[in-house]
């Protein structure tokens, strides 16, 4: 499935996309179509910060479970 399915238009420019499929556009009936520096099938980029589960922070006993970080990491394995 590509990011933009357009279809019957006049005058379509685009620029500067990044997606992850391997298609950018799907064009039926398009007219004065320009496209100028996208790119398909780009992966994406992992966070640069990952979350710790595990924190030492005020929390109960000193200790906290970061329960988005472990619900990331789980979801992540799974796919």
């Amino acid at each position: 499935m590509p990011m933009f399915d357009i279809e019957d238009s006049k005058d379509v420019d685009l620029e500067n996309n990044k997606t992850s499929k391997e298609t950018l556009a799907k064009i039926k009936n398009v007219e004065g179509f320009k496209a100028k520096g996208n790119e398909a099938g780009v992966n994406p980029e992992k966070p640069k910060l990952e979350e710790e589960i595990v924190e030492l922070k005020p929390n109960f006993m000193g200790f906290g479970i970061n329960l988005r970080a472990l619900w990331k990491k789980i979801r992540h394995k799974k796919t």
